[in-house]
Protein backbone atom coordinates (compact mmCIF):
# COMPACT_ATOMS: atom_id res chain seq x y z
CA UNK A 1 0.00 0.00 0.00
CA UNK A 2 1.25 3.69 -0.56
CA UNK A 3 2.24 5.28 2.20
CA UNK A 4 0.64 8.56 3.97
CA UNK A 5 1.55 11.59 2.99
CA UNK A 6 2.45 12.47 5.77
CA UNK A 7 5.29 9.88 5.85
CA UNK A 8 5.80 10.27 2.20
CA UNK A 9 8.22 12.12 0.05
CA UNK A 10 6.47 13.35 -3.25
CA UNK A 11 7.91 15.13 -5.85
CA UNK A 12 5.65 17.78 -8.00
CA UNK A 13 6.93 18.80 -11.50
CA UNK A 14 5.70 22.31 -12.73
CA UNK A 15 4.85 23.38 -9.02
CA UNK A 16 5.11 27.35 -9.84
CA UNK A 17 1.69 27.42 -11.19
CA UNK A 18 -1.46 26.10 -11.78
CA UNK A 19 -2.23 22.26 -10.50
CA UNK A 20 1.18 22.25 -9.73
CA UNK A 21 0.68 24.95 -6.77
CA UNK A 22 -2.05 23.74 -5.86
CA UNK A 23 -1.07 20.31 -5.03
CA UNK A 24 1.95 21.20 -3.38
CA UNK A 25 -0.15 23.23 -0.87
CA UNK A 26 -2.32 20.79 -0.28
CA UNK A 27 0.16 17.97 0.50
CA UNK A 28 2.48 20.30 2.28
CA UNK A 29 0.05 20.82 4.74
CA UNK A 30 0.42 16.91 5.18
CA UNK A 31 3.37 17.51 6.97
CA UNK A 32 5.62 15.18 4.60
CA UNK A 33 8.13 15.70 2.58
CA UNK A 34 8.35 18.01 -0.94
CA UNK A 35 10.58 18.38 -3.78
CA UNK A 36 9.41 20.99 -6.13
CA UNK A 37 10.69 21.86 -9.54
CA UNK A 38 9.87 24.24 -12.30
CA UNK A 39 11.50 26.37 -14.49
CA UNK A 40 12.01 29.86 -12.61
CA UNK A 41 13.72 29.90 -9.46
CA UNK A 42 11.72 32.92 -8.46
CA UNK A 43 8.41 31.84 -7.92
CA UNK A 44 9.69 28.23 -7.15
CA UNK A 45 11.22 29.78 -3.99
CA UNK A 46 8.37 31.39 -3.79
CA UNK A 47 5.67 28.35 -3.28
CA UNK A 48 8.72 25.84 -1.42
CA UNK A 49 8.63 28.88 1.36
CA UNK A 50 4.79 28.93 1.17
CA UNK A 51 4.92 24.43 1.51
CA UNK A 52 7.78 25.41 4.68
CA UNK A 53 5.27 27.54 6.15
CA UNK A 54 2.35 24.65 6.08
CA UNK A 55 4.62 22.24 7.80
CA UNK A 56 6.13 20.29 4.95
CA UNK A 57 10.20 19.60 4.45
CA UNK A 58 10.98 21.04 1.26
CA UNK A 59 13.38 20.86 -1.59
CA UNK A 60 13.18 22.63 -4.98
CA UNK A 61 15.58 23.40 -8.29
CA UNK A 62 14.97 25.37 -11.21
CA UNK A 63 14.85 22.92 -14.33
CA UNK A 64 12.99 22.41 -17.66
CA UNK A 65 11.35 18.51 -17.31
CA UNK A 66 12.08 18.81 -21.17
CA UNK A 67 15.87 17.85 -20.23
CA UNK A 68 16.47 14.25 -19.13
CA UNK A 69 19.37 14.26 -17.57
CA UNK A 70 18.00 17.27 -15.67
CA UNK A 71 14.92 14.85 -14.17
CA UNK A 72 17.34 12.48 -13.61
CA UNK A 73 19.74 14.40 -11.12
CA UNK A 74 16.82 16.35 -10.08
CA UNK A 75 15.34 12.69 -8.21
CA UNK A 76 18.91 11.33 -7.88
CA UNK A 77 19.15 14.57 -5.30
CA UNK A 78 15.71 13.90 -3.78
CA UNK A 79 16.50 10.22 -2.94
CA UNK A 80 19.69 11.68 -1.19
CA UNK A 81 18.06 13.96 0.52
CA UNK A 82 15.40 12.05 2.24
CA UNK A 83 16.61 8.70 1.73
CA UNK A 84 13.45 7.44 -0.47
CA UNK A 85 10.60 8.71 -3.61
CA UNK A 86 7.51 7.69 -2.67
CA UNK A 87 4.94 9.74 -5.39
CA UNK A 88 6.01 11.72 -8.75
CA UNK A 89 3.33 13.64 -10.19
CA UNK A 90 4.11 15.08 -13.26
CA UNK A 91 1.92 18.13 -13.20
CA UNK A 92 3.73 20.71 -15.66
CA UNK A 93 2.63 21.59 -19.22
CA UNK A 94 2.37 24.13 -21.80
CA UNK A 95 -0.37 24.93 -24.46
CA UNK A 96 -0.30 26.42 -28.01
CA UNK A 97 -3.19 27.88 -30.18
CA UNK A 98 -3.53 28.48 -33.76
CA UNK A 99 -3.78 26.48 -36.83
CA UNK A 100 -1.19 23.34 -37.76
CA UNK A 101 0.20 25.76 -40.32
CA UNK A 102 0.58 28.33 -37.83
CA UNK A 103 2.17 26.96 -35.23
CA UNK A 104 5.68 27.10 -35.89
CA UNK A 105 7.72 24.03 -35.47
CA UNK A 106 9.76 24.79 -32.36
CA UNK A 107 6.55 25.67 -30.32
CA UNK A 108 4.82 22.14 -31.49
CA UNK A 109 8.11 20.67 -30.44
CA UNK A 110 7.96 22.41 -26.82
CA UNK A 111 4.64 21.34 -26.13
CA UNK A 112 5.18 18.15 -26.80
CA UNK A 113 8.66 18.19 -24.78
CA UNK A 114 7.27 19.53 -22.03
CA UNK A 115 3.38 17.75 -21.76
CA UNK A 116 4.56 14.28 -23.12
CA UNK A 117 8.28 13.69 -23.16
CA UNK A 118 8.65 15.77 -19.54
CA UNK A 119 6.33 13.05 -18.21
CA UNK A 120 8.12 10.50 -19.85
CA UNK A 121 11.23 11.73 -18.28
CA UNK A 122 9.75 12.13 -14.94
CA UNK A 123 8.47 8.50 -15.21
CA UNK A 124 11.61 7.12 -16.06
CA UNK A 125 13.33 8.81 -12.94
CA UNK A 126 10.74 7.50 -10.62
CA UNK A 127 10.09 4.68 -11.63
CA UNK A 128 14.15 3.09 -11.50
CA UNK A 129 13.68 4.47 -7.98
CA UNK A 130 10.20 2.85 -7.26
CA UNK A 131 11.41 -0.54 -8.49
CA UNK A 132 14.76 -0.57 -6.14
CA UNK A 133 12.23 0.07 -2.99
CA UNK A 134 9.45 -2.53 -4.23
CA UNK A 135 6.61 0.56 -4.09
CA UNK A 136 5.69 3.88 -5.35
CA UNK A 137 2.85 6.25 -7.28
CA UNK A 138 3.12 8.16 -10.71
CA UNK A 139 1.02 10.19 -11.69
CA UNK A 140 0.36 11.37 -14.78
CA UNK A 141 -1.61 14.33 -15.59
CA UNK A 142 -3.63 14.19 -19.25
CA UNK A 143 -7.12 16.10 -20.30
CA UNK A 144 -10.29 15.81 -21.62
CA UNK A 145 -8.44 16.77 -24.47
CA UNK A 146 -6.27 12.75 -24.05
CA UNK A 147 -9.50 11.13 -25.23
CA UNK A 148 -11.26 13.89 -27.41
CA UNK A 149 -9.39 16.11 -30.73
CA UNK A 150 -10.21 19.80 -30.92
CA UNK A 151 -9.13 21.74 -34.00
CA UNK A 152 -6.39 24.64 -33.61
CA UNK A 153 -4.57 23.19 -30.37
CA UNK A 154 -3.16 20.59 -32.23
CA UNK A 155 0.39 19.98 -30.11
CA UNK A 156 -1.45 20.35 -26.56
CA UNK A 157 -4.35 17.46 -27.97
CA UNK A 158 -1.66 15.24 -29.21
CA UNK A 159 0.93 15.20 -25.98
CA UNK A 160 -2.31 14.66 -23.80
CA UNK A 161 -3.11 11.86 -26.08
CA UNK A 162 0.04 10.50 -25.89
CA UNK A 163 0.20 10.86 -21.89
CA UNK A 164 -3.22 8.77 -21.55
CA UNK A 165 -1.85 5.92 -24.00
CA UNK A 166 1.93 5.90 -22.42
CA UNK A 167 0.14 5.77 -18.79
CA UNK A 168 -2.28 2.31 -20.24
CA UNK A 169 1.33 0.67 -21.28
CA UNK A 170 3.18 1.22 -17.92
CA UNK A 171 0.16 0.16 -16.41
CA UNK A 172 0.69 -2.67 -18.10
CA UNK A 173 4.13 -3.71 -17.82
CA UNK A 174 3.61 -3.29 -14.10
CA UNK A 175 0.93 -5.71 -13.55
CA UNK A 176 3.58 -7.94 -11.75
CA UNK A 177 4.04 -5.38 -8.99
CA UNK A 178 1.37 -4.77 -7.35
CA UNK A 179 3.19 -2.18 -4.94
CA UNK A 180 3.48 0.04 -7.89
CA UNK A 181 1.13 2.52 -9.57
CA UNK A 182 0.55 4.37 -12.58
CA UNK A 183 -2.25 6.72 -12.42
CA UNK A 184 -3.70 9.25 -15.17
CA UNK A 185 -5.95 12.33 -14.14
CA UNK A 186 -8.05 13.39 -16.68
CA UNK A 187 -9.68 16.54 -15.85
CA UNK A 188 -11.83 19.13 -18.39
CA UNK A 189 -11.00 22.54 -18.56
CA UNK A 190 -9.17 23.86 -15.42
CA UNK A 191 -9.21 27.45 -14.15
CA UNK A 192 -5.88 27.94 -13.52
CA UNK A 193 -3.11 30.29 -15.79
CA UNK A 194 -2.03 28.12 -18.96
CA UNK A 195 -4.67 29.87 -20.96
CA UNK A 196 -2.51 33.11 -20.43
CA UNK A 197 0.90 31.59 -20.58
CA UNK A 198 -0.08 29.59 -23.94
CA UNK A 199 1.64 29.85 -27.20
CA UNK A 200 -0.61 32.48 -29.49
CA UNK A 201 -0.51 31.82 -33.06
CA UNK A 202 -4.67 32.93 -33.75
CA UNK A 203 -4.89 36.98 -34.19
CA UNK A 204 -6.92 36.95 -31.18
CA UNK A 205 -6.91 36.53 -27.40
CA UNK A 206 -8.15 33.16 -25.88
CA UNK A 207 -9.67 31.94 -23.23
CA UNK A 208 -11.61 28.62 -21.56
CA UNK A 209 -14.56 27.62 -22.42
CA UNK A 210 -17.18 26.73 -19.15
CA UNK A 211 -17.45 25.45 -17.52
CA UNK A 212 -14.13 25.26 -16.02
CA UNK A 213 -12.48 23.52 -12.95
CA UNK A 214 -11.60 24.68 -9.37
CA UNK A 215 -8.14 23.61 -9.41
CA UNK A 216 -8.71 22.77 -5.65
CA UNK A 217 -10.83 20.23 -6.94
CA UNK A 218 -8.10 18.45 -8.85
CA UNK A 219 -5.58 19.23 -6.86
CA UNK A 220 -7.42 17.29 -4.10
CA UNK A 221 -7.50 14.42 -6.34
CA UNK A 222 -4.28 14.42 -6.71
CA UNK A 223 -3.75 14.17 -3.06
CA UNK A 224 -6.02 11.34 -2.70
CA UNK A 225 -4.66 9.40 -5.46
CA UNK A 226 -1.42 9.85 -4.06
CA UNK A 227 -2.78 7.57 -1.48
CA UNK A 228 -5.00 5.06 -3.10
CA UNK A 229 -4.01 5.37 -6.45
CA UNK A 230 -6.74 4.90 -9.45
CA UNK A 231 -5.54 4.10 -12.76
CA UNK A 232 -7.62 6.88 -14.35
CA UNK A 233 -9.38 10.22 -12.67
CA UNK A 234 -11.94 12.24 -14.42
CA UNK A 235 -12.92 15.17 -13.63
CA UNK A 236 -16.13 17.43 -14.79
CA UNK A 237 -19.27 16.25 -15.93
CA UNK A 238 -19.13 17.83 -19.55
CA UNK A 239 -15.70 16.54 -20.34
CA UNK A 240 -16.93 13.15 -19.86
CA UNK A 241 -19.94 14.22 -22.37
CA UNK A 242 -18.15 15.24 -24.50
CA UNK A 243 -16.24 11.66 -24.48
CA UNK A 244 -19.73 10.11 -24.50
CA UNK A 245 -20.44 11.82 -27.49
CA UNK A 246 -17.15 11.44 -29.30
CA UNK A 247 -17.69 7.91 -28.78
CA UNK A 248 -21.12 6.99 -29.40
CA UNK A 249 -20.99 9.62 -32.42
CA UNK A 250 -18.15 10.61 -33.76
CA UNK A 251 -19.89 12.59 -36.90
CA UNK A 252 -22.08 14.52 -34.79
CA UNK A 253 -18.76 14.95 -32.09
CA UNK A 254 -17.09 17.09 -34.89
CA UNK A 255 -20.30 18.63 -36.12
CA UNK A 256 -21.03 20.19 -32.93
CA UNK A 257 -17.96 20.21 -30.75
CA UNK A 258 -15.10 21.55 -33.02
CA UNK A 259 -17.06 24.84 -34.77
CA UNK A 260 -18.31 25.17 -30.75
CA UNK A 261 -14.59 25.23 -29.99
CA UNK A 262 -13.70 28.15 -32.80
CA UNK A 263 -16.06 30.09 -32.18
CA UNK A 264 -15.72 30.26 -28.15
CA UNK A 265 -12.45 30.28 -27.50
CA UNK A 266 -11.44 33.27 -29.16
CA UNK A 267 -11.90 36.35 -27.35
CA UNK A 268 -12.80 40.13 -28.98
CA UNK A 269 -9.51 41.80 -28.91
CA UNK A 270 -6.33 41.44 -30.93
CA UNK A 271 -3.28 39.67 -30.04
CA UNK A 272 0.30 39.45 -31.40
CA UNK A 273 1.62 35.84 -32.52
CA UNK A 274 3.69 35.04 -29.23
CA UNK A 275 5.24 31.96 -27.96
CA UNK A 276 3.73 32.29 -24.48
CA UNK A 277 5.70 30.04 -21.87
CA UNK A 278 6.65 27.12 -24.15
CA UNK A 279 10.16 28.16 -24.88
CA UNK A 280 10.58 30.31 -21.84
CA UNK A 281 8.86 30.46 -18.18
CA UNK A 282 6.53 33.47 -18.10
CA UNK A 283 3.85 34.78 -15.41
CA UNK A 284 1.68 34.83 -14.11
CA UNK A 285 3.16 32.00 -11.37
CA UNK A 286 -0.20 31.70 -9.46
CA UNK A 287 -2.73 29.05 -8.41
CA UNK A 288 -5.91 30.00 -10.89
CA UNK A 289 -6.36 31.99 -13.72
CA UNK A 290 -9.05 34.49 -12.68
CA UNK A 291 -11.75 33.12 -15.00
CA UNK A 292 -14.86 32.17 -12.25
CA UNK A 293 -13.82 35.67 -10.79
CA UNK A 294 -12.21 38.88 -12.30
CA UNK A 295 -13.23 37.07 -16.08
CA UNK A 296 -16.66 35.69 -15.25
CA UNK A 297 -17.83 37.88 -17.83
CA UNK A 298 -15.64 36.90 -20.48
CA UNK A 299 -15.83 33.36 -19.66
CA UNK A 300 -20.16 33.97 -20.23
CA UNK A 301 -19.16 35.32 -23.96
CA UNK A 302 -16.90 32.07 -24.03
CA UNK A 303 -20.08 30.14 -23.19
CA UNK A 304 -22.01 31.87 -25.60
CA UNK A 305 -20.07 31.81 -28.38
CA UNK A 306 -19.47 28.41 -27.82
CA UNK A 307 -23.21 27.85 -28.33
CA UNK A 308 -23.58 29.56 -31.21
CA UNK A 309 -20.84 27.57 -33.00
CA UNK A 310 -22.59 24.77 -31.85
CA UNK A 311 -25.35 25.71 -33.88
CA UNK A 312 -23.71 26.87 -36.84
CA UNK A 313 -22.37 23.09 -37.15
CA UNK A 314 -25.85 21.82 -37.25
CA UNK A 315 -27.10 24.32 -39.60
CA UNK A 316 -24.34 24.21 -42.11
CA UNK A 317 -24.64 20.01 -42.07
CA UNK A 318 -28.56 20.76 -42.83
CA UNK A 319 -28.45 23.32 -45.43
Amino acid sequence: MPRPLEQAVVVITGASSGIGRAAALRIARRGGALALCARAEGPLAEIAAECEAAGASVMRRALDVGEEEAVEAFAAAVTERFGRLDVWVNSAATMAYGTFDDIPSEVFRGVVETNLMGQVHGARAALRRFRRQGSGVLINMSSVWGRVPSPQVAPYVTSKHAVRAFSECLQGELASEPDIHVAAVVPQAVDTPIFEHAANYTGRQVRPIPPVLDPEEVAAGIEACAEDPKREVSYGRSGRALEVLHAAAPPLYRRLAHPSFVHGTWGRLPADAAPGNVLGSTGPHQVDGGWRGRRRAALRRAFFAAAGGAVSGILRKNS
